[in-house]
């Protein structure tokens, strides 16, 4: 039987959340590297891949079924996945509020990307701002969200782990390595959120893996 093959750069980016969804609900597949991502100078293998026509909107990862299923954009596939592997809450209010914090964590993610495109000189100025406001003024409606909605149960929606919670994990993981750690310091609940997801056996296999793929800083 063929195992679905998930294809993207040989680096976490954003097929990370869909590996931890596969680690976490025991998803067997295969992987397709493609080297080294450049954003100016794609590898050849990716120019290869895109020049077969296969990829939906000419960018990774994809994600191929053995019935020829395929499907792109990385929060696409982490729904896909959720919904058929029992990631996704129970009924239509809780993947409503899966969705929800998704997007949230989107949100929050892009307000740390703004380093990347900051002017070195500026970006010390915007790390304060970010540990200092931006970041714990999310992570603050996290935890609010975490304490009304699944702290008793310890998820953050409904009573079972969900693609939500894996995406609060690597947030976590990356504000953690990447000098935000203390943000978490007002948010007990959140901090033990990504505690009990961290000890989950299935996922804590695949972090502990040397196959994981090597922490991706932002510039200092």
């Amino acid at each position: 039987m063929m195992l679905p093959i998930l294809t993207y750069f040989s680096q976490r980016g954003r097929a990370e959340l869909i590996r931890l969804v596969c680690a976490d609900a025991d998803i067997a597949h295969e992987e397709k590297g493609l080297g080294l991502y450049h954003p100016v100078d794609k590898t050849p293998a990716f120019d290869a891949l895109k020049a077969t026509g296969s990829l939906p909107f000419d960018a990774v990862p994809l994600w191929e079924e053995a019935d020829g299923f395929r499907l792109a954009q990385s929060n696409a596939i982490v729904r896909h996945l959720a919904r058929t592997h029992d990631r996704y809450g129970h009924g239509a209010r809780e993947a409503a509020r899966c969705d929800m914090i998704l997007e949230s964590v989107e949100e929050t993610r892009l307000e740390l990307r703004k380093i990347v495109i900051t002017e070195v000189a500026k970006r010390a100025e915007l790390r304060g701002e970010l540990a200092g406001v931006t970041i714990p003024r999310w992570l603050a409606r996290f935890e609010r969200l975490l304490v009304a909605g699944g702290a008793g149960a310890g998820f953050i929606v409904g009573e079972g782990a969900s693609f939500a919670d894996l995406a609060l994990f690597l947030l976590y993981e990356n504000l953690r390595d990447n000098g935000f750690a203390a943000t978490y310091a007002s948010c007990p609940h959140l901090a033990a959120h990504a505690e009990r997801m961290a000890a989950r056996p299935d996922l804590a296999r695949y972090l502990a893996s040397p196959a994981r793929f090597p922490i991706q800083l932002l510039p200092a």
